[in-house]
């Protein structure tokens, strides 16, 4: 299997245990904007010492795309937040799956990407078993359904902004260190306005904002090393859609710490899931080998 499929599926499992991390931070503060905005600023500050390495450059071959894709990372970033406030984060980081029909459509309308037809069909299946993974646990309101979607809809945009700059030329560490930075760039003049009063920061809330950021970070260096070595969206993404059978596992063990803040899943949602979880190996493997 090529190595990009290995750093994909690394990406993957990292960012369940992220995602599902996020939802803890709505224990420290009901205020979207302030969770939004500290869990970039923490990701960012893990990546602030390699832009002295990178430097500036990067930012002058491709001042628009690296704005553009900052600008869209922050919108997604408070839709996703949306998202878990609304839901819950199995149901959450399951459904994030449906980005890949618009990474699809993307890829092959800007990019050209083109596969065989069993790797669409691949996608077919972890698309529907996505469903499955899901069933058990439907959204609280469709108010959730609809940030999923939304959020889905930029991030897919942002994968594939991520493809068109490493064919522009960007190279992985780049791209690594500018999606953590750029978005909070952006954010300065709103942490300016908001630090310290009206928000505050506590022990409790830095140390899982810290645990958030380092596996956020940890699957996102992966992920840019996959995006650059493969020079594809779409295949990409459907490994990535992956992490919707890893966030099982880490719901159960979470919980069975105690960790608050995180649903409790009963064994027939287990049943459910784990059924979902076997369509997506399956998929998965389809696409796999299609792509030897």
């Amino acid at each position: 299997m090529e190595i990009y499929l290995w750093l994909t599926l690394g990406a993957a499992m990292l960012h369940a245990l992220s995602f599902t991390l996020a939802k803890r931070l709505w224990l420290h503060s009901g205020d979207p904007l302030q969770i939004m905005a500290f869990g970039q600023v923490a990701c960012a500050v893990l990546a602030l010492p390699t832009l002295f390495w990178i430097g500036l450059e990067p930012l002058r071959q491709q001042p628009l795309g690296i704005v553009g894709m900052s600008a869209a990372i922050v919108v997604a970033q408070f839709a996703f937040t949306q998202a878990m406030r609304t839901g819950d984060a199995s149901f959450v980081v399951a459904s994030m799956g449906l980005k890949l029909l618009v990474v699809a459509g993307l890829s092959a309308w800007w990019l050209g990407e083109t596969y065989r037809p069993t790797v669409y069909l691949g996608a077919l299946g972890a698309l529907t078993s996505l469903f499955l993974l899901s069933d058990g646990q439907a959204p609280k309101s469709m108010r959730a359904v609809f940030w999923v979607i939304v959020t889905c809809s930029l991030f897919a945009f942002i994968d594939v902004l991520i493809v068109h700059l490493v064919h522009q030329g960007l190279s992985a560490p780049a791209l690594i260190v500018y999606v953590m930075v750029g978005p909070t760039a952006l954010l300065l003049p709103l942490l300016l306005q908001r630090v310290p009063r009206p928000w505050g920061m506590s022990r409790a809330f830095a140390r899982d904002l810290s645990f958030y950021a380092f596996t956020q970070v940890a699957g996102l260096v992966l992920l840019m090393f996959a995006f650059a070595l493969s020079g594809r969206a779409t295949i990409v993404n459907i490994v990535q859609t992956s992490r919707a059978l890893w966030v099982l596992p880490v719901v159960y063990i979470l919980g069975a710490y105690g960790l608050a803040g995180l649903e409790r899943l009963t064994a027939l949602q287990y049943r459910w899931r784990l059924a979902g979880g076997a369509l997506m190996v399956l998929s998965l493997s389809a696409v796999i080998l299609a792509n030897r």
